[in-house]
């Protein structure tokens, strides 16, 4: 990669990532204190090809052609509170799309996984080529927005990323990187990389998933007219249910789905998927008072997870009376048919 602006630099940790990979960084920050403390970080750590500006980018500012500009708008208004909008972040990216798309053939920004995903399609226009969502260890933390200058795109595409830590990142990298290597072996530092051997390659997740929002609309549905002891029932990731994959899997991978609002769905044996946690049925109880009192009397310890109820889980998890934690998961939800039950669960192996 050549040169990449960065626009809201902050500590210099993006602009530092950026620096493995390209081979010009300029960094971009508003406050001198941190511009500063930025600056001697990128000496200390021997970041030469990284230039620090401390200013505002504005409409008005000069920049340099550009592979890749990078912006993270502060999420946060004068007063603290979180904002979400984008013309409510710092800076205002709907402002200055125009000028940083003539500026680089590629925009990346990074947002803030409150956002609605179909607001984005419509306020970033025909320029928004993807959307990825992003999961570490069971949350969402970021939404990341691809942009691309000269092609209009009839609707991004939306990519769901999972990632469990950068221990298991770096494994993935150094198989995906060099196959026939032992674990233990060290690869080889590259002069292009600036010294940073294999951690400069950006990893290609294995737990990736790639769908159109029309896609999720056509896709067609089947619902379980019941659930019976022993069905094995899946659980989505924090990741899907973000991106609101509800109708595609029952498409992409034959599943049934137990309601139009309950997103929870039955498969015929626990499938190798890492989008889905999957639990074995134990026992199904109608939702009720009396169900209540014989799941305080069998189990002692229980998580509760609600889907489509008024109920939310910690509420329901006290009416029960269980203590949280332990091997049985108890979900309560809404059927097809708008009939109630409580499902008790035990992971599936």
């Amino acid at each position: 990669m050549g040169t990449v602006l960065d626009l809201t630099g902050g500590l210099g940790v993006d602009s530092w990532a950026f620096s493995r990979v390209a081979e010009r960084v300029v960094y971009f920050e508003r406050k001198e204190e941190l511009a500063e403390a930025a600056r001697r970080n990128f000496e200390r750590l021997g970041a030469a090809n990284i230039e620090v500006r401390c200013e505002t980018v504005t409409p008005e500012t000069e920049l340099p052609e550009a592979d890749l500009i990078y912006a993270d708008p502060a999420r946060r208004d004068a007063a603290g509170r979180k904002v979400f909008l984008l013309e409510d972040c710092t800076p205002d990216i709907l402002t200055l799309l125009p000028m940083l798309l003539q500026k680089a053939t590629t925009v990346l920004l990074k947002l803030s996984p409150m956002a609605d995903l179909a607001m984005l399609a419509d306020r970033l226009g025909p320029a928004l080529r993807e959307i990825h969502v992003v999961e570490l260890d069971g949350e969402v933390k970021e939404l990341l927005c691809l942009l691309g200058r000269g092609h209009e795109f009839a609707e991004p595409e939306i990519v769901i990323v999972r990632l469990s830590g950068q221990a298991a990142t770096a494994a993935k990298l150094r198989a995906a990187r060099y196959p026939s290597q032992p674990a233990g072996w060290a690869p080889p530092v590259h002069e292009a990389t600036g010294g940073y051997g294999f951690a400069a390659v950006p990893p290609v997740p294995e737990d990736c998933l790639r769908f159109r929002l029309s896609e999720e609309r056509e896709s067609e549905v089947q619902y379980a007219a019941e659930v019976r002891v022993g069905d094995v029932l899946l659980e989505p990731c924090a990741a899907l249910l973000k991106a609101g994959a509800f109708r595609l899997p029952c498409a992409r991978w034959g599943l049934l789905k137990l309601a139009p609002s309950t997103h929870l769905y039955l498969a015929a044996a626990a499938p190798d998927n890492p989008f889905f946690k999957a639990w074995r049925v134990r026992e199904v109880l109608p939702f009720g008072a009396a169900a209540f009192r014989q799941l305080k009397q069998r189990y002692a310890r229980a998580d509760v997870t609600s889907r489509n109820m008024p109920l939310g889980s910690a509420e329901l998890q006290k009416k029960i009376g269980v203590a949280p934690g332990g091997a049985v998961h108890i979900f309560s939800c809404r059927l097809a048919d708008s009939s109630s039950i409580l499902i008790v669960t035990a992971p599936a192996g």
